[in-house]
C-alpha cells in the first residue's frame, strides 16, 4: 500500500457548492435567468438555490404543453358518433426532482416550512421570467439522500462553539398543483427600467440595487421576444395594455406612473367613450383566453311614453345591446331595475281606468325590484288620473346615467343607480343604490383571445377593436395577459 506524504491545511475560504456554482457568477451574483433555465424556479418570491437546491435537466425532458383536458360529450343510441359540448382544462401539474450536493439541516427545515401544505405561493420558472402562476404543494416532498456529518462552528455571545450537523447530498422529489391551469404575464409591456428581481418598472431616477435598463440586458430582450411584449419606447397612441394600463396621446389617466404615454388608472378613474363609430383598442399578446373586468357607464334613453329603449330590452326592442372585442360579442339588456320601471309603466299605459286597487294588484304581480316597486306604489297613492300617474312614475330616476362594472371571470355584475325614494317619514329623497345585475346578461361573458403581433421593427402590428351598439362613457378593461 502506497503513503501519501503532506499537511492538509484548512482553507479559510466559505465552502462552496456545486449548486451554488451552477446559479452564481465568480462574485456572488444570480446568473441571467437564460442561464438557469431549466434549474431555477422561484416561489413564493424565494429562489429554490436559496435552499441549496436545483432542478434536474435529464436527456431528453419532458413537458405538457398545457394542463391536461377532458371534453364534455353525450352518446345516442340512435345517433351515430357523439355529440361534443365544449372542453375543460384541467388543474394544471408540475413535478420536479431537486438536487443537491449539500443541504443543511437548517436548510432542510427552511424548506419544509417553505414548502408546506395548505398554502398557495406564485411559482416563475427561470426560463420564463415573466409569466407566474399560483401553485400550492400537492404531495409530500420525498427526500432520497445519503446523510454525511459535517464539521462546523456557531457564535454565541461573541464566541465560537465546535460541533457538527448533518449534510445531505441526493435529490427531493416536488410535486405543484395550480387550480388555475394558466399563466400570467407579470410585465404587460417592456418599461425603459425595472427592478429584474421583482420585474417592477422603475423611472430613471429610482434608487435599486437591482435596477436595470432592460434594453442592455439579454433576459429583458428574450422576454420581449418570447412574450411578445412591446418596448415603452414604441407605445404611442391610444389603447389598452392589459393590467391597468391605458396607453394615451401624452395626457394622464387617473396618475402618472412612468413615462409621459403611460397612464394608471385606479377603479374610479375617467376612461374612454366608445360605439361602433367610435371604437377603442386593447393589445394583447397571451396565448390563452383572457377573461377581463370591464367598466363603463351609458345615459338611459327614453321614448315618448317613457319607456327605456337604451339599453335595449324585449319591452320595446327585438335585440338586445352589445359589447364586441375582436369576434367575441357580449349582449345585455335592461337590470331589473330597469326592467321592473318600464314593466310599471306599461301597466299605467295599458290601464283602461285610474282603479287604484286594480293598479296595486298589477303592480305587485309584474314589478318585482323593490325600489321600482315602491316608487310604482307611491305614484299610485300620489296620483288622481292615468296621465298623472305615468309622469309620476317617469320622475323615478334621479338622473339618466347609469354605471356597470362586470367581472367576466366570476360572473359577479354590479349596477349603480341614481333613484328617488319615499321614505318612512313620507319623505322624497334621493338614493344611489348598488345592485346585482347578473339577469341583464343575455350571452357568455366577455373573453380575449388571439394573440396580437408585432412587427419586424418591434411596433404593434394589430389590435383587437372594442365596439359597442351603445354610447358608453368611461369605458375600461382590466385584463392579464395568459398562457398554456
Amino acid at each position: 500500500m502506497g503513503n501519501l506524504i503532506g499537511n492538509e491545511v484548512s482553507s479559510n475560504f466559505q465552502d462552496i457548492t456545486q449548486v451554488y456554482q451552477a446559479t452564481h457568477d465568480g462574485v456572488g451574483n444570480s446568473l441571467p435567468y437564460m442561464n438557469r433555465s431549466f434549474v431555477s424556479f422561484t416561489y413564493g418570491g424565494k429562489a429554490i438555490e436559496d435552499f441549496n437546491l436545483i432542478a434536474t435537466i435529464p436527456e431528453k425532458k419532458e413537458i405538457n404543453l398545457y394542463s391536461s383536458f377532458s371534453d364534455s360529450t353525450t352518446t345516442y343510441d340512435m345517433l351515430d358518433g357523439q355529440l361534443y359540448w365544449g372542453t375543460r382544462l384541467e388543474p394544471n401539474r408540475l413535478s420536479l426532482i431537486l438536487v443537491t450536493d449539500e443541504i443543511s439541516e437548517n436548510q432542510l427545515d427552511d424548506f419544509r416550512e417553505w414548502f408546506a401544505p395548505g398554502v398557495e405561493r406564485e411559482l416563475i420558472l427561470a426560463e420564463h421570467p415573466n409569466r407566474a402562476i399560483l401553485a400550492r404543494v400537492s404531495s409530500s416532498p420525498i427526500i432520497s439522500c445519503i446523510p454525511f456529518e459535517k464539521q462546523t462552528t456557531i457564535n454565541i455571545n461573541n464566541f465560537s462553539y465546535n460541533t457538527s450537523t448533518t449534510i445531505y447530498k441526493g435529490e427531493i422529489s416536488l410535486e405543484f398543483t395550480m387550480d388555475d391551469p394558466f399563466w400570467y404575464s407579470k410585465l404587460n409591456y417592456m418599461p425603459n427600467y425595472l427592478d429584474k428581481k421583482t420585474l417592477e418598472p422603475l423611472n430613471l431616477e429610482d434608487e435599486n440595487i437591482n435596477k436595470i435598463e432592460a434594453l442592455t440586458d439579454k433576459d429583458m430582450i428574450k422576454i420581449i421576444l418570447e412574450d411578445r411584449l412591446p418596448s415603452q419606447q414604441i407605445l404611442t397612441g391610444e389603447y389598452f395594455l392589459g393590467g391597468n394600463i391605458l396607453i394615451t396621446h401624452g395626457s394622464y389617466v387617473g396618475h402618472t406612473y412612468i413615462g409621459e404615454r403611460i397612464g394608471v388608472f385606479a377603479e374610479q378613474s375617467q376612461g374612454l367613450n366608445i360605439n361602433n363609430n367610435t371604437p377603442a383598442f386593447l393589445f394583447y399578446s397571451g396565448t390563452a383566453k383572457s377573461y377581463p373586468i370591464i367598466k363603463f357607464s351609458l345615459i338611459m334613453q327614453f321614448d315618448n311614453n317613457g319607456y327605456i329603449i337604451s339599453p335595449k330590452n324585449t319591452i320595446t326592442s327585438d335585440s338586445y345591446s352589445n359589447i364586441t372585442i375582436g369576434n367575441n360579442v357580449f349582449l345585455f339588456t335592461t337590470p331589473n331595475i330597469l326592467t321592473s320601471y318600464n314593466e310599471a309603466i306599461k301597466i299605467f299605459y295599458e290601464a283602461n281606468s285610474f282603479n287604484k286597487i286594480d293598479l296595486m294588484e298589477k303592480v305587485r304581480e309584474k314589478v318585482v325590484e323593490y325600489y321600482a316597486r315602491a316608487w310604482a306604489i307611491r305614484s299610485i297613492n300620489k296620483s288622481t288620473s292615468l296621465s298623472e300617474l305615468r309622469e309620476e312614475m317617469k320622475r323615478f330616476f334621479y338622473t339618466n346615467d347609469i354605471s356597470f362594472i362586470i367581472n367576466s371571470k366570476t360572473g359577479e355584475s354590479v349596477g349603480t343607480f341614481n333613484i328617488r325614494y319615499q321614505n318612512n317619514n313620507g319623505q322624497e329623497t334621493h338614493l344611489v343604490i348598488e345592485e346585482n345585475v347578473g339577469d341583464m346578461i343575455k350571452s357568455n361573458y366577455l373573453i380575449i383571445e388571439g394573440r396580437d403581433r408585432l412587427n419586424s421593427t418591434g411596433q404593434i402590428e394589430t389590435f383587437h377593436t372594442i365596439t359597442s351598439s351603445e354610447d358608453l362613457n368611461d369605458f375600461l378593461i382590466f385584463y392579464k395577459n395568459m398562457y398554456l
